[in-house]
């Protein structure tokens, strides 16, 4: 598989994929009763990228964002998704990361979903999952609005 450009519309439906086919994350969503639609994108930028749209705890699309309402809002700069998408994104710094502002949650809480094991793993694992699409990060995602 080639590269494909982070939160563009083939690598959402890579994260799917990986998502749906993943027996972690789905062990650990099982009989949550989660529902949410969570987004991803840039700081900055007046809307998220992608948005995974969970129901049940069940994926049901991994899609660009088309205005919908949202739970989760999660941004990050370009160059700290690419680090994270290299390195992974780990618990031992989600204070850091947190405290210096590496990742914002436009929408939701994230203490609420820290509170509860489960999801928190899950949570974690989707960065674990965002890892394994090959990924560019083009110089031009820095300036996007």
């Amino acid at each position: 598989m080639s590269e494909l450009i982070l939160f563009s519309e083939p690598w959402m439906h890579a994260f799917g994929e990986c998502w749906l086919h993943d027996s972690e994350i789905n062990r650990l969503l099982f009989n949550q009763e989660f529902t949410a639609s969570i987004a991803y994108g840039f700081i900055d930028n007046t809307q998220p990228r992608g948005v995974v749209i969970i129901n049940n705890s069940c994926l049901q699309e991994a899609r660009l964002y088309q205005g919908e309402p949202l739970d989760w809002d999660l941004r990050a700069r370009p160059d700290t998704w690419k680090r994270w998408l290299s390195e992974g994104f780990r618990l031992e710094r989600m204070g850091y990361i947190l405290a210096n502002k590496e990742l914002i949650f436009e929408q939701g809480d994230y203490r609420k979903m820290l509170h509860v094991p489960r999801l928190a793993s899950a949570f974690f694992r989707s960065f674990e999952l965002m890892q394994k699409i090959p990924t560019q990060v083009p110089q031009s995602l820095y300036y996007a609005a």
